[in-house]
């Protein structure tokens, strides 16, 4: 099973993480919206989150919904909806920052910041999310895309397994994971 997060950036790319079905990181990519197309043709993931942030731009909203659009077009996903009713072949919704906000309690610093950045990935593991740290980019920029790609790709995962919320912004159903803490001797690493 594969669990794909797509993060939309505000210069046309996408940022992609693939997620195993024990919350493991497999990888962190970058296209631009034909390679995205290629790759999801060639990945065949379960089940496809994207990333429908509050702060989003013009282009950053076109581009979600566009990737949306050709998920169902050309490779047959469905919306979900209020109720899910199948698993495979879904594509859903979310605002990671509302998941963030659920883990940490305090005080959410902005993405854009390192302080924001930092906050986010130390909290990934709490999650019971694993990822190695050399997949990560070493600029600000990259790494802000890939957390919030992460985190999307735990949305995927979340609703396949049923561990989500709805919250409703507007006329958008979002699905967001449902934080429950996962010790440390709880977490499976993948032989990868």
């Amino acid at each position: 099973m594969t669990f794909l997060g797509i993060q939309c950036n505000d210069d046309k790319t996408f940022t992609t993480a693939q997620m195993d079905e024990n919350k493991n990181v497999v990888s962190i990519s970058n296209f631009w919206k034909e390679g995205l197309l290629w790759f999801i043709d060639h990945l065949n993931p379960t089940v496809v989150a994207v990333n429908f942030s509050k702060w989003f731009n013009s282009v950053q909203i076109k581009n979600t919904y566009e990737v949306i659009n050709k998920l169902i077009d050309i490779f047959e996903f469905e919306e979900a909806q209020d109720k899910v009713n199948k698993v495979e072949g879904i594509v859903v919704k979310t605002d990671v920052e509302l998941f963030f906000n659920q883990i940490v309690r305090k005080e959410l610093f902005p993405i854009n910041t390192g302080e924001g950045i930092e906050q986010r990935i130390y909290n990934l593991p709490k999650a019971g999310i694993i990822i190695k740290p050399e997949m990560f980019s070493k600029n600000r920029q990259g790494l802000q895309k890939e957390v919030l790609a992460i985190a999307t790709s735990y949305s995927a995962y979340s609703v396949y397994y049923g561990h989500f919320t709805i919250e409703k912004r507007d006329t958008e159903k979002l699905f967001i994971p449902v934080y429950s803490f996962v010790p440390k001797d709880k977490r499976i690493v993948s032989e990868r």
